[in-house]
């Protein structure tokens, strides 16, 4: 639920009893117009404008939730990449062996996997199938432009790709 929704709901209910306990109170008193700022205005309008306001606000926070999506943060240690030691190291040497341990890569590769195990989780064929495109284009890329061989170039990636592909599992710390 969105944290608004208790506040609107809230301020709903208020309005909707502060304009049932003024007809009443007013009614009681037997006051028909009531001085505000200066102006003149029945007891009815006074009423009916809280009480409609009130019901407004409590009808909103009913339907905010069907048309606003909430999604509360998500502690960051909970989904960092998991990927294990020797899998890390050997991706390490390898980015280092290519030049490519440049901060602008290891923030892609980061995101990649982080993105990567939330649609593994999700079980989203297609969005793990682009975001492999989507690194392997850009470590294509960054290779091409240091003037790397072709041949060396798809092997590299595809070596890259296969440590990034691995799944996700937890070690244990003994």
């Amino acid at each position: 639920m969105h944290p608004i929704v208790p506040i609107i709901m809230t301020l709903g209910i208020i309005l909707f009893f502060a304009g049932i306990i003024a007809q009443v109170w007013l009614g009681f008193r037997r006051i028909n117009r009531i001085k505000l700022r200066g102006k003149e205005y029945q007891r009815w309008r006074i009423v009916f404008t809280a009480v409609g306001s009130g019901i407004a606000l409590i009808m909103l926070s009913a339907m905010l939730p069907k048309y606003i999506t909430y999604e509360p943060a998500q502690d960051q240690k909970s989904m960092q990449p998991a990927i294990s030691g020797s899998l890390k190291y050997e991706l390490e040497s390898i980015l280092f062996s290519l030049n490519l341990n440049d901060e602008a890569i290891m923030n892609a590769l980061s995101r990649f996997q982080r993105e990567y195990q939330e649609a593994s989780l999700r079980n989203d064929k297609n969005t793990m199938d682009l975001l492999i495109l989507e690194i392997a284009y850009r470590i294509r890329t960054e290779l091409q432009k240091r003037d790397h061989p072709a041949q060396q170039i798809e092997h590299e990636v595809e070596n890259i790709m296969n440590i990034l592909k691995q799944p996700a599992k937890k070690e244990n710390n003994k």
